[in-house]
């Protein structure tokens, strides 16, 4: 007994040792020369994948933009940011949700560079100059009050002229812009309330004119200098810019195949015995083989590993027995049959937990048993034919 269950451990091992050889990610190749992927490669489907690279030492961050050709899906970004020590050249960015079969692809590589700090003035600077022609554009002096004529538009423009300033940047802290606030647009809306009737009374045309105007540049300057103050935290961060682009269009997924998973391993039992008024164990492990009816081929993949859960359908190859040497199988079938629920690891093994279906075969009226197993089996995906 104690050589089977060596021997099974050691067959055991053996197929975990072999599942994780084979769960390492397909890795795709950037050539950044000619802005493609090296030897024209057919993607992976519903399985993650590695997009690799060489870039300089000067390179902080690669950004993987994934969308689907012709689709209406929103594009998946990915990003390899570079450590604090991290000298190589090279990045590696694991693209962790699975692709469609049979499909089409574009994608847009991206490397950035530092941004120093007379460029972030330069940036800031920039926005800060367009805002406020914008918001002198949108405002007017009418008689003794400020007016906006549209401030949705005045909002959306302001909005918009950030946006395109800080286009070609990216915070490697992760902080982002996410449009101004509602304070800045409470200030907007305020303008139309602001009079300054008596601030003119009893003076002559030009001092009216020199009033109104300063009443206006100090509105102005407020709403620039609020705007300043909700896009500094982005812009002090540690800014990246924009170095290359490599878009890469229409990259075709492999077909999807029509599969059933088959799998064989070994199932762990127990079975308890009364002799003589005195209970007996027998814990055993059985080859079994079967088949998987996945509920779904592909599920939230997380990582490199866990997919396909499912349900297993299989035999034992040999009956069980117990303590008194009574066999144990499934009737009619003269084999243990089992079913458990499981999930794929690696991709190629098969972790199961369930029941084995079995009756005594050495007793007469014997009734149906169902014992509780716990399994491990090498499984791979047996061809049936290929999807149009």
């Amino acid at each position: 007994m104690k050589l089977k269950l060596k021997q099974s451990i050691l067959v055991a091992l053996s197929v975990i040792s072999f599942g994780y050889a084979n769960a390492q990610s397909q890795i795709i190749k950037l050539d950044s020369e000619n802005g493609s992927f090296k030897n024209f490669p057919v993607l992976p489907d519903n399985e993650a994948f590695a997009i690799e690279g060489e870039i300089d030492k000067s390179i902080k961050l690669v950004e993987v933009t994934i969308k689907e050709n012709k689709s209406g899906n929103d594009p998946v970004v990915y990003s390899w940011n570079r450590s604090l020590h991290n000298n190589s050249e090279n990045f590696e960015v694991l693209v962790t949700q699975p692709l469609k079969a049979g499909a089409t692809y574009d994608f847009v590589v991206t490397t950035f560079k530092e941004l120093e700090v007379d460029a972030k003035k330069r940036i800031l600077g920039n926005i800060l100059i367009r805002s406020n022609h914008l918001i002198k554009s949108e405002v007017t002096i009418d008689k003794h009050e400020l007016k906006v004529d549209n401030a949705k538009r005045l909002i959306e423009g302001l909005n918009e002229i950030v946006y395109e300033g800080i286009a070609l940047q990216r915070s490697r802290n992760g902080i982002e812009f996410d449009g101004l606030s509602g304070l800045v647009e409470n200030e907007i809306k305020k303008i139309n309330k602001f009079k300054f009737k008596k601030l003119l009374h009893r003076k002559d045309g030009t001092e009216k004119d020199s009033i109104s105007n300063a009443a206006l540049d100090k509105k102005v300057n407020y709403l620039t200098e609020l705007i300043l103050t909700e896009i500094k935290p982005f812009i002090a961060s540690e800014l990246v810019e924009q170095y290359r682009r490599y878009p890469i269009m229409e990259v075709k997924t492999r077909k999807g195949n029509f599969t059933l998973p088959i799998n064989g391993g070994l199932y762990a039992w127990n079975l308890n015995s009364n002799i003589n008024d005195v209970s007996f164990s027998n814990t055993g492990l059985t080859p079994g083989v079967g088949f998987t009816i996945p509920f779904k081929r592909s599920f939230s993949v997380r990582g490199k590993s866990l997919t396909a859960l499912g349900i297993s359908l299989g035999v034992l190859t040999t009956k069980m027995k117990d303590a008194n040497g009574d066999r144990f199988a499934t009737p009619t079938i003269t084999l243990p049959v089992y079913a458990a629920l499981g999930v794929n690891v690696f991709r190629v093994i098969r972790v199961n937990a369930g029941a084995i279906m079995v009756s005594n075969m050495d007793a007469i009226n014997s009734k149906i048993q169902f014992i509780p197993t716990f399994g491990i089996a090498l499984e791979l995906d047996a061809w049936i034919g290929v999807r149009k």
